[in-house]
């Protein structure tokens, strides 16, 4: 499957195009908005522990607030996971106003040749409205780190699916009926959704930087495999704000967005976007705290894009509780005092993760310094390990059966930026992608476990490398900042191959 960060790589102009055009900018007290409650909802956010790679607030289509915690940045795409379901859903709104199909349309009507021979009434049953409102029928989700790994028709493994319920009468949140939709899209507008959608949809509102994941048979998943700007998430959310108008142009139906955004006592759902019981507006929401939130009533989008552990399946945890607590105050009315909008403007141009750390003294530096160090069997089929150290900056080597991968690494508190192919081995949420930038540093914690970290920029995941080294032996141990599965690796033993270690 061919990966966004793999066409972020041949893309070398996506960051001079989003400067070319640029969302207007304004400050809160003009928009009407409260700086200091700007301030505050960010504060609120930092103090839960909230791992926040950027924030964008904008009102009437203009931008008021915007933060980016280094390295992340402004021109830098990132993996949005399940906000892709709103470009999917964007997507179905504008070919039923094209007439390529009907919202009650059957789903399997689209792929007759694919039927399998015992339909079951369910499936026979199932609509396209099902699949937008995660009312397929369906008993269980399917997440997109599934199917990623198969190269066979996804289409096929769809039909596969036992339909255990009357389709439209129980919610399961589920990747697969997103596919689907995308599925459908392609096969009847002869285009993948992506290209479907960038006349229509990306262009006219100034969409740039999406890159989209392709799965078997030219379609894209749907579900997720979206990377975009935050800016360009942002335009996604004013669009919506707006009632599907850019600039006074209608780009998507009318009556769509409202039709989207409608829950059912049944469900926090509408068309794939959640629409959260007694809360304002309605959202976007991607694994580790991809967000985009719309609140048409005050003319309001806002998007985060974090890494939150524990809320992969729980939309309403970490993020959306604080942007409602806030959301009162934020509208209340303008500030009147300067020193309000001096004060959101250096809160916003400060921010930064924590890189780094500090070495201890006596580490073993030199004596692991260029040493190859065999490892035993493992299931990640590392073969062997390798340090170099040059100065300021380090480069660890895995030598596996027919590649070596590498992370370069600052020392001394610094940090390297550049780029890995090393396997995620399971630990990203089952996205192995050919290419990956990075930002990673390394240091000694003790005198001789020597820690090296990896933030994977345009995604929400950091690799931690703990090797511990003891008389010849090294023990590596691997995790990851947020998973939707394990965090941690089993421990990789290795031996180093000069006989003055043993």
């Amino acid at each position: 499957m061919t990966s966004a960060t793999d066409q972020a790589r041949q893309s070398e102009n996506t960051a001079s195009m989003q400067t070319d055009s640029m969302l207007p900018r304004t400050s809160a007290g003009s928009a009407g908005l409260s700086a200091s409650a700007i301030v505050d909802l960010l504060r609120a956010m930092e103090s839960a522990g909230l791992e926040l790679h950027s924030f964008m607030l904008a009102r009437r289509g203009q931008v008021v607030a915007e933060a980016w915690w280094h390295p992340y940045g402004a021109e830098r795409v990132h993996m949005m996971h399940s906000v892709t379901k709103a470009l999917t859903s964007t997507g179905v709104g504008v070919a039923v106003h094209d007439g390529l199909f009907s919202l009650d349309d059957r789903v399997i009507s689209f792929f007759p040749e694919r039927a399998p021979a015992d339909l079951s009434g369910h499936l026979a049953q199932m609509r396209i409205r099902d699949l937008l409102t995660q009312t397929s029928g369906h008993g269980h989700g399917v997440s997109g780190s599934v199917w990623r790994s198969i190269a066979t028709s996804w289409i096929d493994e769809f039909l596969k699916i036992p339909v255990k319920h009357l389709p439209g009468t129980h919610f399961q949140y589920s990747s697969a009926t997103s596919f689907m939709l995308s599925a459908i899209v392609t096969r009847t507008s002869g285009q993948s959704l992506q290209d479907y959608l960038a006349a229509r949809v990306f262009e006219p509102i100034g969409m740039r930087s999406v890159l989209w994941d392709m799965g078997p048979e030219g379609i894209n998943p749907g579900g997720n495999g979206a990377s975009m700007t935050s800016e360009d998430l942002l335009r996604l959310a004013i669009l919506y704000a707006a009632d599907g108008c850019w600039n006074g142009n209608r780009i998507l139906p009318e009556g769509w967005v409202a039709t989207a955004s409608q829950a059912a006592a049944s469900r926090p759902y509408g068309y794939h976007w959640w629409v959260w019981p007694e809360q304002p507006g309605f959202f976007a929401f991607g694994a580790f705290g991809q967000y985009a939130f719309v609140f048409p009533e005050h003319e309001l989008a806002l998007v985060t894009t974090a890494a939150v552990p524990g809320s992969i399946s729980r939309p309403d945890i970490g993020i959306p509780p604080l942007v409602w607590e806030y959301l009162p105050s934020l509208i209340a009315g303008a500030d009147s005092s300067s020193e309000s909008e001096l004060s959101l403007t250096r809160y916003t141009q400060s921010r930064s993760l924590s890189l780094g750390g500090v070495d201890v003294p006596d580490n073993q530096a030199c004596t692991v310094n260029g040493l190859r160090f065999k490892a035993e069997s493992n299931a990640d089929d590392i073969c062997a390990i390798r340090i170099d150290f040059n100065g300021s900056s380090c480069c660890v080597q895995f030598e596996y059966r027919h590649h070596t991968h590498s992370i370069n690494a600052g020392l001394d508190g610094t940090h390297v930026e550049s780029t890995t192919t090393l396997p995620g081995a399971g630990l990203h949420h089952g996205y192995e992608p050919g290419q990956l930038a990075t930002v990673a540093w390394a240091y000694w914690h003790e005198p001789n476990v020597f820690t090296l970290k990896c933030q994977y920029i345009e995604t929400a995941f950091c690799d931690t490398f703990i090797f511990a080294f003891d008389k010849g032996v090294l023990n590596m141990q691997r995790s990851v900042n947020v998973n939707g599965g394990n965090t941690q690796r089993p421990i990789i033993r290795a031996h180093a191959e000069d006989p003055t270690m043993s």
